[in-house]
């Protein structure tokens, strides 16, 4: 063989000698998957290709070049070639946020960014006890930062921190694998797709893990409810409008009445916004909406409550200090009772949602939710306890009236009536059974949906839950055809038409006469 011949063999192995290291050097450790790695880029290599990470020895079997790295989900982002160790093969890996000694902490510019601090801490500010989960069920309390590998990195960008001493559904275990089972959806989350980090809460600092953000799928009850809420929307603003354009039917019933229908109105519609796009609202916009909704939302039981009052404190017939005060004075209180008790709930709900009270406690506007929180018992204290006592308060006050129809009518059978008397009752009776089946229609969706509310998650009884918002969605139609649908209103309504049309023709009469006397 020539020197020119073994000159050429020699450079070809070393060509492909060449080529196989850099092949190697940027493929993935074999039966290693990416969470069990570490970044090695920083550690001392020794002589025979091996490193040292957090006092336990990588074999070079174990070590490879990456390109990139993997986030929540399993997506991959391009970085620089680094060198990175299968040392979860070795010793069982947890996840941290940031370095055990580093605090976390949210970008002024962008507040769903979090970075770790660079300075560390001369000591830990919370206590590295965990209690794990072992994989024959069993618990055992252990220091986390002795008896796992610990990781470094955020898995997400938006992510939050679970907090399971302020709610419930927060609650989370550590398995001994190193993997996160998050307790409220049973969903087991990898070292990938979670990060522990110490939070501060009242000058304590707890281990708690970060969550990325769960994708929400709207169910498919909640698109049903949000639909027939938005065609019942305008039937309610169209129900409001005919009563108050029609002077025969302008009243202190009217009124009550319009004052109850403008409250659901507008509370139906705040709730349709929220559900429409609750994940584009920032918290104060969520907060604002959320707040207005529950006023307006109130203010609904407080007026029907008003209109069951007036129509009981009428047909009764007692001479009380009520009736002694004119219908403006009369509204006037019904205004400070029906506006005044949900401005007053709302101000409380505010201060205490804003105060020191326990999560559990407050209810959730503005801060989890753009509306009550349902997960707990707060908002039965909030929202549904007080329309629970306030729909009880309309049942007796509807039989103590029925009670009195039947005796008053018995007594008009005993004795010749005057016509005036008989003409009175049966007008407060027809007030009388229109405020009864309007407050069929309020009550009862509202009773479905309180109790489906008191049942929680039972699937025996989501059935209730369920009837009463797609009943409470479809109220506007249902008052429409209640209120406006009716023989008198109808005549009223096609009176009021022709009424005008009758006036635009002798308008144009007029205009016809004058042209004609001028001798065009």
């Amino acid at each position: 063989m020539s020197t020119h011949t073994y000159t050429l063999l020699r450079c070809g192995v070393l060509f492909i000698l060449c080529c196989n290291t850099n092949i190697n050097a940027l493929s993935d450790i074999p039966n290693c998957v990416f969470e069990d790695t570490v970044n090695l880029t920083a550690n001392t290599r020794f002589i025979n290709g091996s490193y040292v990470y957090e006092d336990v020895l990588v074999p070079p079997a174990l070590i490879g070049e990456y390109d990139y790295i993997e986030l929540y989900g399993g997506v991959r982002k391009q970085v620089a070639p680094h060198i990175r160790g299968c040392v979860c093969r070795i010793k069982k890996c947890v996840k941290f946020c940031c370095h055990p000694r580093a605090n976390m902490y949210q970008l002024t510019t962008d507040p769903a960014t979090v970075v770790c601090d660079e300075e560390l801490n001369e000591e830990l500010r919370y206590s590295p006890y965990v209690n794990v989960t072992l994989r024959n069920g069993s618990h055992v309390l252990m220091h986390v930062l002795d008896e796992f590998v610990v990781q470094q990195g955020i898995p997400c960008h938006g992510g939050y921190m679970l907090l399971p001493h302020l709610y419930d559904e927060d609650q989370w275990e550590l398995h001994e694998d190193g993997t996160l089972l998050r307790l409220a959806d049973q969903t087991r989350l990898t070292r990938r797709d979670y990060c522990l980090q110490a939070t501060e809460l009242d000058g304590t600092y707890m281990l708690n893990p970060m969550n990325c953000p769960i994708p929400y799928e709207k169910p498919a009850t909640l698109m049903l409810n949000t639909i027939l809420m938005l065609i019942s929307a305008p039937f309610l603003y169209l129900t409001i409008l005919v009563y108050w354009l029609i002077p025969e039917l302008w009243n202190l019933h009217t009124k009550c009445l319009i004052c109850y229908l403008l409250s659901l109105a507008i509370g139906t519609t705040i709730i349709v916004i929220v559900n429409m796009g609750e994940s584009d609202f920032e918290d104060a916009v969520c907060a604002v909406m959320g707040f207005v909704a529950y006023y307006f939302l109130t203010a609904v039981f407080f007026w029907l409550n008003v209109v069951c009052f007036d129509v009981w404190q009428n047909f009764r017939g007692t001479k009380g200090n009520v009736q002694h005060l004119t219908q403006q004075k009369q509204f006037m209180y019904y205004s400070l009772f029906g506006w005044g008790m949900p401005a007053l709930m709302t101000t409380i709900t505010i201060g205490l949602q804003y105060s020191n009270l326990s999560h559990n406690w407050k209810s959730g506007i503005g801060y989890s939710h753009c509306w009550l929180k349902t997960e707990d018992w707060s908002a039965m204290m909030y929202f549904y306890g007080p329309c629970l006592l306030l729909i009880i308060f309309n049942i007796v006050i509807f039989f103590l009236t029925i009670k009195k129809i039947y005796q008053i009518r018995n007594e008009l059978h005993m004795m010749a009536p005057a016509k005036e008397s008989t003409k009175k009752f049966h007008a407060q009776k027809n007030n009388i059974w229109l405020f009864f089946r309007l407050f069929i229609v309020m009550g009862i969706g509202w009773l479905f949906e309180i109790f489906g509310y008191m049942v929680g998650n039972d699937n025996d009884y989501n059935i209730f839950f369920t009837i009463g918002d797609i009943y409470n969605a479809a109220q506007g139609l249902l008052i429409f055809v209640l209120l406006v649908l009716k023989k008198k209103v109808l005549l009223l309504i096609k009176k009021r038409l022709f009424k005008k049309k009758h006036y635009k023709l002798a308008s144009i009469k007029q205009s016809f006469s004058n042209v004609g006397s001028g001798g065009i």
